[in-house]
């Protein structure tokens, strides 16, 4: 038998679990509806940047699956994202030693980047008959995630929700910073220009590209502002503009009142 590298046996297992979670979530994204799409990450190391957007906490199935099993199990090679173009994301990972069954959560909506109070929406189990699962979704997943959804976006950038920033990565990738649902459906569904990155919650566009990064950064701000929202556009990161704090506010100024004029005593 021939020897085999750590990097063969690495990819010929991150292979082997990309496989079946293609085949599943290409037959269950047509079943949720037509507007969901799907993409398969490979991840031969066991770890994603999505990871960390998860919206389930630690008492949850999916957490433990993600971060409580790497050492020994082959179901974090690869992992699947369902992508609607309202800024919805599913995160689907096989079950660890059940490989009939899938688990499927929430990630944080598009421009989402804090947890607050509000619930999230708990993961869930489901087979691996796509049409079974899909049923499942639809029941015990989909409506509290869209509820969610509303609350979190209303109570953390309520007042930013009409403006979108568009800026580039280090690579000099156009990505843009989108809140409402409105504003990540103009993107998403513009020719298939733009796509939402599971790692960020930002729409990235997709590379390599028959056009210029400018002309998708200038045709993707006409559009918007076509439909009424503010866009600024920089050269940094989005996210460098979000978290930076914010100036101190100047002190209001103190209004003085006049110097009062005594009166001379009467005789």
């Amino acid at each position: 038998m021939p020897n085999i590298t750590f990097e063969q046996e690495t990819a010929r297992r991150t292979t082997a679990a990309a496989g079946p979670l293609g085949e599943f979530t290409s037959g269950l994204a047509p079943r949720l509806s037509s507007a969901w799409t799907s993409r398969v990450h490979s991840t031969p190391y066991r770890w994603s940047q999505a990871d960390y957007r998860l919206w389930e906490r630690e008492d949850g199935a999916l957490w433990q699956a993600v971060y409580h099993s790497r050492q020994d199990s082959d179901h974090l090679r690869a992992r699947a994202f369902l992508t609607h173009p309202t800024g919805l994301q599913l995160y689907i990972v096989q079950r660890p030693y059940r490989p009939s069954e899938f688990l499927v959560g929430a990630l944080l909506p598009a421009g989402i980047f804090e947890y607050d109070t509000t619930p999230h929406p708990s993961a869930i189990a489901v087979p691996a008959d796509p049409a079974r699962a899909a049923a499942a979704i639809r029941r015990r997943l989909l409506p509290y995630y869209r509820t969610a959804a509303m609350r979190v976006s209303r109570s953390t950038r309520f007042r930013q929700t009409q403006k979108v920033v568009i800026g580039q990565s280090a690579e000099g990738i156009p990505i843009a910073d989108v809140l409402s649902p409105r504003a990540v459906r103009a993107l998403l569904h513009e020719d298939e220009r733009w796509y939402l990155d599971p790692g960020t919650g930002l729409c990235a566009a997709i590379t390599p590209s028959p056009h210029s990064p400018d002309d998708l950064v200038q045709d993707a701000a006409a559009r918007l502002r076509g439909l009424a929202f503010e866009v600024v556009l920089t050269t940094e990161h989005p996210l460098d503009l979000y978290f930076r704090p914010s100036p101190p506010a100047a002190p209001t100024p103190v209004a003085v009142p006049p110097p009062t004029t005594s009166r001379p005593a009467r005789r």
